[in-house]
């Protein structure tokens, strides 16, 4: 049985001379919606106005003022795109990241490859968040529970086209049996590179060592992090997934002498 540290290993092995590539998807995975369930990404900061420097004050006023409509349209267009092609977007980024633990030739295009599979990709959107939201009613344990053992129907649909939805999401449940709590230690243990993240944008948030300059030099230094924590992250995961679906790595030796 492997470990977090195990596919932390293998995913390290996999982009490695992969890393500005697999980055490079992130990004345009953000981009185009994908939600994983899982973000890589820095911590989440929230800031009254006046815990900002005074200059941001007045130019985040400003351009509420002058932009606030616009943004409110262009959010809601924006809801509505990633609705409608966020589920295909999932299996395309999917399999990209099952391409690269197999050794296989991972590329930018695997993100729009499952686009002819809108109907399924919002389904299964629509049929994961509902049913994790019915089990929430109970109380929040029992629906983020639910949310691991639904956690692999992404990549049983994406290797099988074929599957209904429902099917996947059960498959997904026999699958996780027993193997929630190793998710669960494999995401927990990316926590320290995400609380990292979060506080170049913190520190550039709350303005303690500069102004707008620095709080953008810092943000971008953030972002860039989430995005090359995320590729890890979703690469140790496609690992895992090939372990506990008990299928082979086709080229798995490659990784299993690589320094911890």
């Amino acid at each position: 049985m492997k470990y977090a540290s195990d596919f932390r290993r293998i995913a390290r092995g996999v982009l490695s001379g992969r890393w500005v590539l697999a980055t490079l998807v992130a990004f345009i995975a953000s981009l185009i919606g994908v939600d994983t369930s899982f973000s890589a990404g820095g911590a989440n900061f929230e800031f009254e106005a006046g815990e900002l420097p005074e200059e941001m004050n007045g130019l985040v006023a400003e351009f509420v003022l002058k932009y606030g409509q616009t943004i409110a349209i262009v959010a809601a267009v924006l809801a509505i795109v990633y609705l409608i092609i966020g589920g295909a977007a999932i299996l395309g980024y999917t399999k990209f990241n099952l391409n690269l633990v197999d050794g296989r030739d991972a590329r930018v295009g695997d993100l729009f490859s499952q686009f002819n599979r809108l109907g399924t990709g919002f389904v299964m959107i629509f049929l994961m968040g509902l049913y994790i939201s019915l089990w929430s009613l109970l109380f929040v344990i029992p629906g983020m529970i639910k949310s691991y053992s639904y956690s692999m129907t992404r990549y049983i649909l994406t290797e099988h086209p074929e599957y209904s939805v429902n099917y996947a999401i059960t498959e997904s449940r026999r699958m996780m049996d027993g193997n929630k709590f190793r998710l669960f230690c494999l995401r927990l243990s990316f926590i320290g590179w995400s609380i990292l993240c979060g506080v170049f944008a913190g520190i550039g948030f709350a303005g303690l060592f500069g102004g707008v300059p620095l709080f953008a030099l810092l943000l971008v230094v953030s972002m860039i992090g989430s995005y090359v924590l995320r590729a890890y992250a979703e690469a140790a995961e496609a690992a895992f997934y090939r372990e506990v679906s008990h299928t082979e790595f086709s080229d798995y030796t490659n990784y299993e002498n690589v320094e911890a």
